[in-house]
């Protein structure tokens, strides 16, 4: 049974009017209704001149490499499409996609790593004879952790007084900074003015070695104890 034609039939099967193929029945029904529908005759003739226009374009060749390319992505979308069978072979997928990265990664720096580190052993070769350790040296002053100040040098002016006993600052330039009388014996240097003026001037042409500490100059407190004679030194 043949159904009826309308517009919308007409414009499905409008290319296969002359398709032999096509039942000869309906090719006559698409036939009358086409002379009489105006919308599609007018749609028919398009057609015609669409299809001709078509077969008067330049054929295009096909690529080379088209069946190539086809077949690879084929090929990856089946492979995509069998990583997502289960989850087991998602692992497998992600640990192999993990590995080649790996190596992809490591590669391009063992090269380098392994040229820089028998360049650093040839750098030490080279200088490891410098850097042997000397023997100790026999010749060489122990030097104390601590040196108090010493008095290197007396004055050339004496002083009438006898048995002054001073707490004398000494810097790390070996001159004197400052003075103090003990407790005890401050009474008979303060009383008289001369006595304590001639103190004062025979530290002034005074000469100290300053303390030492580790070998370096530092400010040291010494008790001296002037006398007419000699000059007693206590630390």
């Amino acid at each position: 049974m043949i159904r009826p034609v309308d517009c919308l039939t007409f414009a499905y099967w409008c290319e296969d009017l002359s398709d032999a193929r096509v039942d000869a029945a309906f090719r006559e029904l698409l036939a009358a209704h086409q002379s009489q529908c105006a919308k599609c005759s007018d749609f028919a003739l398009r057609s015609h001149h669409q299809r001709r226009a078509l077969r008067g374009l330049p054929v295009r060749n096909v690529p080379v490499n088209l069946a190539v390319n086809l077949r690879v992505i084929a090929s990856k979308e089946l492979v995509r499409r069998n990583a997502r069978v289960n989850l087991a072979t998602r692992m497998e997928i992600w640990n192999e996609k993990a590995r080649v990265s790996l190596n992809n990664l490591l590669r391009p720096l063992a090269i380098p790593t392994a040229g820089g580190l028998v360049s650093a052993c040839f750098l030490f070769a080279a200088l490891m004879p410098s850097l042997a350790l000397q023997g100790p040296a026999t010749a060489d002053v122990p030097t104390a952790w601590y040196q108090a100040a010493e008095v290197y040098g007396l004055s050339p002016f004496g002083g009438n007084f006898d048995n002054v006993t001073l707490d004398v600052r000494v810097d790390g330039n070996g001159r004197v900074i400052d003075y103090a009388v003990p407790a005890g014996d401050a009474g008979h240097l303060l009383t008289n003015p001369q006595m304590r003026k001639a103190v004062e001037n025979s530290l002034l042409f005074m000469t100290f070695r300053p303390a030492s500490f580790f070998g370096q100059p530092a400010s040291d407190t010494i008790r001296i104890t002037l006398r007419r004679s000699h000059i007693e030194v206590k630390g």
